[in-house]
């Protein structure tokens, strides 16, 4: 189902194409910092795999904190190797800012990498759910393997680097629900902050 008609028309999407746009150029300081998403897209950030177990076990849910603690900085002498990869998953948009590359498109599939003069600070991946990629899950979740990387959702979900676990994650979304029912997921918004009163 196309976004339009998710959103009511093609005005709307492109006034809020436009807006993400220009949100989604603020360079953030550390991941758990959601950079501007559409409602239909499923964001999740790559941290090391080591960072999401707890006494050696893996984790299966991370705690704010828990979360605010992991720093991904994987050694900038990866990044050939990073790039490379990303490379044969989306093309990558012209650069505009210094540290932060994009692959992809901001209000669809887009993968945003932040990173300084010593480490690759951030990998974010964000998925458009209404047009769901397998193809881009896979190769999302072979660059985690590659890395020692796991996926966190900002929520706090640990999600292992398998298409398996990555789409069963995202079918149980909100923004799954949103493409699913975009009518009842806003009725159920409006309802919920009714209660909240």
């Amino acid at each position: 189902m196309p976004r339009s008609a998710l959103l009511g028309g093609g005005a709307d999407l492109a006034k809020a194409s436009q807006t993400l746009s220009k949100r989604a150029h603020c360079r953030t300081l550390h991941w758990r910092y959601v950079r501007a998403m559409a409602v239909w897209q499923f964001v999740i950030n790559l941290i090391p795999a080591s960072a999401a177990s707890i006494a050696g076990v893996k984790a299966a849910r991370m705690s704010r904190a828990q979360l605010d603690d992991v720093v991904l900085a994987l050694p900038i002498a990866e990044a050939d190797v990073l790039f490379a990869k990303l490379d044969m998953l989306l093309p990558e948009k012209p650069r505009s800012y210094t540290g932060l590359r994009v692959w992809g498109d901001e209000p669809s599939d887009d993968i945003q990498v932040s990173f300084d003069d010593e480490f690759i600070e951030e990998i974010q991946v964000r998925f458009d759910v209404a047009d769901i990629s397998l193809p881009l899950i896979g190769g999302v979740c072979d660059v985690a393997r590659h890395f020692d990387c796991v996926f966190a959702t900002p929520e706090g979900a640990i999600i292992q680097p398998s298409r398996e676990a990555v789409v069963r994650t995202v079918l149980q979304s909100d923004a799954a629900h949103f493409v699913q029912d975009p009518q009842g997921f806003v009725e159920k918004a409006v309802r919920l902050d009714r209660e909240d009163r």
